[in-house]
């Protein structure tokens, strides 16, 4: 096969592990089995849970002519939990449970690309994913504030565009109906310069159900010099449903420094919402996590992780989500 389609292919699935093994390759057509084995364990509240996974995905990509490549990729997650969960109102009483999930298909995808870019069809991501992804750099924790809505997060019976074009990623997505939403799109872009400056805007609009409507704007800016990285993130958005309107703002600050094999992240985040001026429990989110992480090869890592809760049990639903966290991990790529 071409090594330059392989490169782009490469390039434009994201979501491949790094150390993939090649296990068919005739020249024209290759396929690569990939994923990730991952122990572990959550403290939290005085109980200590285990929140292991195993993920494992495949990777098919094929040379259809002189300009063009074709791709498959499947992802698949495995977990050792199926704790239930409580379901609660807005007045903070349990109506339900929901049972947990022992297993979640993350990716079904195929799609044709070219230098000018990849076109897909199937479950995959929207395109506010490299926004987030500059403050969301932590082991486990992180991400607080950050949240997506559905179309612009990894979804399914999704149309998806990615290209790259020197320091300039852009990336479109258009949804149709599923589980999740009735319709909608996103739009993203980042462009990284030589100096280790990097900036990315995406915005995503979509139809929940014929009455609500949801749309947001993400922001992000980061620099890196050397082992020190440094990243900021702002998302502004709002619910609309029945007249009513429902504001939701966060901000994210990240930073990270390499010693070695050894990497210092950590993370700031805060968001809220607000319905007719008054804040919502649900919404809620104040935190700040550190982590280090030892790589001990390409393939093995270990890391320790710690959320401060900075929400008192007045901001929050239930009393578990003012809980500060102790996360310790085992990750093995392949």
């Amino acid at each position: 096969m071409n090594k330059t389609f392989i490169a782009l292919a490469v390039a434009a699935l994201a979501s491949t592990s790094v150390s993939a093994a090649e296990i068919f390759n005739d020249g024209t057509s290759s396929m690569a089995i990939g994923g990730r084995a991952e122990a572990r364990a959550s403290i939290k509240d005085g109980d200590m849970n285990d929140a292991s996974r195993v993920r494992i995905n495949v990777l098919g990509t094929t040379q259809i002519s002189e300009e063009a490549y074709g791709v498959g990729f499947f992802e698949r997650e495995f977990t050792t939990s199926s704790k239930s969960s409580d379901v609660f109102n807005n007045d903070g009483v349990k109506i339900g449970t929901v049972s947990g999930e022992k297993n979640e298909t993350r990716y079904v995808y195929a799609g044709i690309g070219t230098e000018y870019g990849l076109v897909t069809y199937g479950l995959n991501d929207g395109s506010l994913g490299m926004i987030t992804d500059f403050t969301d750099i932590m082991s486990y924790h992180g991400a607080a504030a950050s949240a997506k809505i559905d179309v612009a997060d990894r979804t399914s019976n999704n149309i998806a565009y990615k290209g790259e074009f020197g320091g300039l990623t852009v990336k479109a997505n258009y949804v149709g109906k599923n589980d999740d939403v009735e319709k909608g799109y996103s739009l993203g872009a980042v462009y990284a310069m030589e100096n280790g400056l990097a900036m990315g805007l995406g915005y995503a609009d979509q139809d929940t159900t014929n009455t609500l409507t949801e749309s947001q704007i993400e922001a992000a800016v980061s620099y890196t010099m050397g082992d020190i990285y440094v990243a900021a993130l702002y998302k502004d958005g709002e619910e609309k449903t029945s007249g009513a309107k429902t504001d939701l703002t966060g901000y994210e600050l990240a930073a990270a420094y390499t010693m070695g094999q050894t990497k210092f992240t950590t993370t700031y985040g805060n968001a809220e919402g607000k319905l007719s001026g008054q804040k919502l429990k649900d919404e809620n989110v104040e935190s700040l996590a550190i982590d280090a992480t030892h790589y001990f090869n390409s393939n093995f890592r270990t890391y320790v992780s710690y959320n401060f809760n900075l929400l008192n049990e007045n901001e929050v639903k239930t009393k578990i989500d003012a809980e500060d966290e102790l996360v310790f991990g085992l990750r093995y790529d392949f």
